[in-house]
This record gives C-alpha cells, sequence and structure tokens, in this order.
C-alpha cells in the first residue's frame, strides 16, 4: 500500500511493520517527509518460518535494487531478506531492532502467550504492555496509544498467534551484517528495553557501512513517539 505518491521524481521506501503493527506505524512521519519522498508500506507475508517470508517478501518487492526499511520485527525480517538477496538492496534501515535472536525470558513469556491465546481468546494488547513500549514521557500519549490499540484491533488474534509462533526462532543475524558492502544504518531509541545498544555499537567497528542514530527520550515505538525525528533521519540517510 502506498502511503504518499507523488509523480514527480520519488525516492521510494519500501517499509517493513513490527508485530501486530500496520500502515499507520508510518502515517505520523509522511507530514515530515519532502515530497518527493514514497513511503510503500508492506504487510509481513504469512510465511510458516522466517525462511518462507523472505521468499514470500522477494514475490512482493520489485526486482533491481531498493530502499528497504524494517520496523522491529520487519527490522529483523529486513536483514533476512538483505542476507539473503544483497544484490537487491540499495540502502537497509533497521529501526527499533538489532537483528537478535529473543532472550530466553522472551522465549518462554511467549509461548505461555501462545498457549493462553489458543485456549482463552484475545481481548486486545494489555496497557501494561502498551506502556512497556514507550518511553516515560510518552505513556500518556492518547494519539500514540490509540493508534497502537487500533492497529492491534485491526490485526486481531489470528495475526497476532502467527506473527509470535513463526518468528519466534531467530538466530543472530547481526553478527552476519559486517559482511554486506552496502549502506546500514540502526535508528534506536535510547529508552528502548528490546535493544541493547551495547551489541550495536560492537560491530559498528567491523564494517564501514554500519551506522548508529540513537533518538534521545524515545522508547521502542520510535516512528509513533517521534515522527519528525524519524522523518529526518529516513530523509537523510536515503535522499541526501
Amino acid at each position: 500500500m502506498t502511503l504518499f505518491s507523488n509523480k514527480s521524481m520519488m525516492t521510494k521506501i519500501y517499509c517493513l511493520p513490527g508485530t501486530m503493527c500496520d500502515q499507520r506505524l508510518w502515517q505520523a512521519c509522511i507530514k515530515h517527509l519532502p515530497e518527493n519522498v514514497e513511503l510503500i508500506h508492506i504487510a509481513i507475508p504469512m510465511g510458516n518460518s522466517i525462511e518462507e517470508i523472505v521468499v514470500l517478501l522477494k514475490k512482493q518487492l520489485p526486482e533491481g535494487k531498493l530502499n528497504l526499511a524494517g520496523f522491529s520485527l520487519g527490522g529483523y525480517i529486513a536483514t533476512a531478506y538483505a542476507l539473503k538477496f544483497p544484490e537487491q538492496i540499495n540502502k537497509l534501515l533497521l529501526i527499533s531492532n538489532m537483528s537478535y535472536s529473543l532472550p530466553e525470558h522472551e522465549l518462554k513469556e511467549r509461548s505461555r502467550t501462545i498457549a493462553y491465546l489458543k485456549t482463552h481468546g484475545y481481548s486486545g494488547i494489555p496497557t501494561k504492555r502498551i506502556t512497556a513500549l514507550l518511553h516515560p514521557d510518552n505513556i500518556n500519549n492518547q494519539d500514540i496509544i490509540h493508534c497502537i490499540r487500533a492497529m492491534d484491533t485491526s490485526l486481531g488474534k489470528a495475526t497476532l498467534i502467527h506473527q509470535l509462533t513463526v518468528t519466534t526462532q531467530r538466530e543472530n543475524l547481526l553478527v552476519k551484517l559486517p559482511s554486506l558492502t552496502l549502506p546500514i544504518m540502526f535508528l534506536i531509541g535510547d529508552n528502548d528495553s528490546l535493544v541493547k545498544l551495547s551489541r550495536i555499537e560492537a560491530i559498528l567497528a567491523h564494517s564501514p557501512f554500519i551506522s548508529l542514530s540513537v533518538l534521545a527520550n524515545t522508547g521502542h515505538m520510535l516512528p509513533l513517539e517521534q515522527p519528525k525525528k524519524c522523518a529526518l533521519n529516513l530523509n537523510r540517510f536515503f535522499i541526501e
């Protein structure tokens, strides 16, 4: 789905969302982007593994080099895609993701969540989960909270079970990124509880192509919490 278009010379950026996110994730950024930038939302394909999702994604994306951005889970999938098809990537932007395997406590939590969902159903994302994803300054921001709830409601129980089930087993792709000879940037909130900045910083010395931009006072939901700064980084990385 194209979120913004203009018939002038366009720079297209293909955008993969995170778990239980849709095109609304990017909408707050659009008004801060130049008119010659087109964000193209790509829903996460319904594959049965990361590998199958990548193969399905290739069928959806155009031939030739493209600009790819991924948020959270979408960042991991974008990394897997770039490693499998590096000749198709012009630049790679990874937002709120470190392309790493999930920690043991999260694996256990996901297993419990899936079992509960199958038995008891799903009544929507808990408030506690939303606040855990946000910087303390944003935990009462009703626009952000409403957007997260709306995306979650639209996608529903079946999508949540699918995404949790097929994307839980992940290898550490972070250590493989230095093998790529294309521009890669991590865009991370300084208060993102799901990302360890030290792990990203550790690989910067291993590749001149990898960079890191950290946004202050920002949690995991970076495109919603800092849309203007997110757009600024998109523009600088893909356009300037």
